[in-house]
């Protein structure tokens, strides 16, 4: 009976190791729960010791045209220099005169180019409603007809134009008309201009265009108009003196 009371006292007993068995547990349990949750509160991530993968984007061009790419502004001239000197239109770089036309200013500030005068205008030569002439009197046939009423009247009025050195043709009749006029060839306006200045000086409103009708003259005077380059109708508002 002694032997098997010594021989219980070796070791605890089963009811005193469970509850050694369930505390150690739980303190393990409580220990790797501290140890997790340290781990995920520090932010700690998992991949961020892994190298991140970057790229570098290309720097965009300005499109200003100049193919600098440094993003100052094209002046627009074509030659790329980008600075800023405004353009002409003409592709050369050279600045406008205003007028758009991209053509240089003259000086004058109106934008119109320059007419080589040095005086910085840009004048034109305008011609004259009269040209000068170009045939001398001699080559010039004139015929007077005479459609006044008043007698003799051609014949006074070609004997005006005679001592001028003009080729007068024999005088002729025309059909009665109150209107005075100094007809032409085509292209013998300036002629038609000096002759009016014999008969009716400063009265240019009597020159026309011989139609291509023609002319009221009589019967036997048509081959004289045939020739004619000039002809000179009077009438009765006496518009030409006889002298």
């Amino acid at each position: 009976m002694a032997a098997g009371s010594g021989g219980g006292g070796l070791g605890p007993s089963n009811s005193a190791a469970l509850p050694r068995a369930l505390l150690l547990i739980v303190v393990a349990v409580l220990l790797g729960g501290a140890l997790l949750w340290k781990g995920l509160d520090d932010g700690t991530d998992l991949t961020s010791d892994q190298p991140v993968p970057t790229t570098t984007a290309p720097t965009p061009d300005d499109g200003s045209g100049d193919g600098s790419g440094d993003g100052t502004p094209d002046d627009g001239s074509g030659d790329g220099s980008g600075d800023g000197t405004p353009d002409d239109g003409s592709g050369d770089g050279t600045p406008d005169d205003g007028s758009g036309d991209g053509t240089p200013d003259d000086g004058s500030g109106d934008g119109t180019p320059d007419d080589g005068s040095g005086d910085g205008t840009g004048d034109t030569t305008t011609s004259t409603l009269f040209p000068t002439i170009t045939e001398p009197p001699s080559e010039v046939q004139v015929l007077v007809a005479n459609g006044s009423g008043t007698a003799r009247a051609a014949g006074s009025v070609t004997q005006l134009l005679m001592p001028k050195g003009y080729a007068t043709l024999p005088p002729a009749n025309a059909q009665p008309t109150e209107s005075t006029m100094i007809f032409f060839r085509p292209g013998m306006v300036a002629e038609a201009r000096a002759v009016m200045e014999i008969l009716a000086p400063d009265s240019p409103d009597l020159l026309a265009q011989i139609p291509p009708t023609g002319l009221a003259v009589a019967e036997n005077a048509l081959d004289r108009l045939e020739l004619a380059d000039i002809v000179v109708i009077l009438g009765a508002d006496s518009r030409i003196h006889n002298g």
